[in-house]
């Protein structure tokens, strides 16, 4: 396995392919564990496991940020 990392934008957040294989642990959409909130192995990217928090699809949930 690579050392390489990626960092997010914003932090990452959980994909809901993470949520498909381990729902009681990586909730789509939610910042994924502490330690790689910023920085994070690229292997997880790769394999689609995370994703930036500016590319989460929000379910009618409006942004402070849409309003400005």
């Amino acid at each position: 396995m690579s050392h390489n990392t990626v960092k997010a934008k914003t932090y990452w957040t959980w994909t809901k392919h993470a949520e498909s294989k381990n729902p009681t642990r990586s909730i789509a959409g939610k910042e994924v564990w502490p330690h790689y909130k910023h920085e994070a192995p690229q292997w997880m990217l790769d394999q689609g496991l995370i994703q930036d928090a500016s590319e989460v699809e929000k379910d009618g949930q409006m942004d402070l940020f849409e309003i400005i």
